[in-house]
């Protein structure tokens, strides 16, 4: 395994998995900027050895969830030691539908959601009769009833505003699911909501709640947007999310009606992060405290959370983190 840069045995060793990107490279730079003892890079891989750990006390994932050979390498990464930002073991498993039902234990509002059996499925593994398990055809009009219009359909495990459409009618609603061919699809009450909030969350608990505009996909820089107690309740929902679902980096949409924050979604764990998209100000933010927490990560010494049992028996060994402080979510 070759990495950029050089460094020295003693330093603590933060590698990041990344396009070329603005983010990470001023990252890098800010963990280099804090002091010899730290050594920040851009990992370079080339094939994995079964044992072998990867040099590195953190690793932050940016890429893994669209280039399928990190993930084999930044599971065995953090089985051999290394802290991974953010949790291949919960990443690469989760979906919305799970995380809803999460939060809904948690007591964090969520709108009303159905998940929906594909429309097609994948003719050269299955057969009509391996199906028989499923009730067909669905009760539309008890659906419908149930969630709502107008209507959000998306992805149940979907990113990055992939395949989300609002829909006012059954028939808009039966288009968008006759096309939407095997991909398995929920259907979620709409929202609409007198003001929109996306939360960054870093380390689970430092939290930016910042003002969002969902239709031109904008940040809106004001920092007096929320009440004191709809900002606490906020910050409050944002780590226990995160805290639960163990994602380092995140950010959380809550739609706001009348007084109620309910989270639309808070599975984002590689936010984009480009200064134009953000505004600088969050930008700086961003950098300062993912900094903050990788490093505090390294000095810890802290080992990616897992556990497995095999056979009967106490469960095996686990390591959570400690937990870290949690600043005011406004920029100095």
């Amino acid at each position: 395994m070759e990495q950029f840069g050089s460094y020295r045995p003693s330093q603590l060793r933060i590698g990041v998995i990344s396009g070329k990107e603005a983010f990470s490279r001023t990252l890098i730079a800010e963990i280099n900027r804090r002091g010899p003892e730290i050594h920040a890079e851009y990992c370079r891989l080339f094939e994995t050895r079964l044992g072998q750990p990867s040099g590195y006390h953190v690793i932050i994932d940016r890429l893994s969830h669209v280039h399928e050979y990190y993930r084999p390498y930044l599971k065995h990464a953090a089985v051999t030691g290394t802290y991974i930002m953010n949790n291949p073991f919960r990443f690469l498993s989760d979906d919305k539908f799970f995380n809803y039902a999460v939060a809904t234990s948690l007591g964090v509002s969520i709108p009303r959601t159905v998940v929906l059996p594909s429309k097609e499925y994948d003719e050269r593994v299955l057969e009509t009769d391996d199906l028989h398990n499923l009730g067909f055809p669905l009760d539309w009009k008890a659906i419908a009833g149930y969630i709502g219009f107008p209507a959000v359909i998306k992805p149940y495990d979907g990113y990055g505003w992939r395949e989300v459409y609002t829909v006012g009618t059954l028939e808009e609603l039966m288009k968008i699911y006759d096309e939407s061919m095997q991909d398995v699809m929920m259907l979620q009450e709409f929202i609409d909501w007198d003001h929109y909030v996306r939360a960054f969350v870093v380390g689970k608990h430092h939290v930016l709640p910042s003002r969002y505009d969902p239709h031109d996909r904008r940040y809106i820089v004001d920092h007096a947007h929320l009440s004191p107690e709809l900002g606490k309740r906020i910050i409050d929902d944002c780590i226990k999310l995160n805290e639960t679902l163990g994602y380092d980096i995140n950010t959380v949409e809550f739609a706001i009606k009348d007084g109620v924050p309910y989270a639309i979604d808070f599975m984002n764990p590689v936010p984009d992060a480009k200064p134009e998209t953000i505004t600088p100000l969050y930008f700086t933010w961003l950098v300062k405290t993912v900094a903050d927490v990788a490093i505090e990560y390294a000095r810890q010494g802290a080992r990616t959370p897992y556990q497995f049992q095999c056979g009967p028996g106490p469960r095996g060994p686990t390591f959570m983190p400690p937990r870290l402080r949690l600043p005011s979510y406004l920029p100095e």
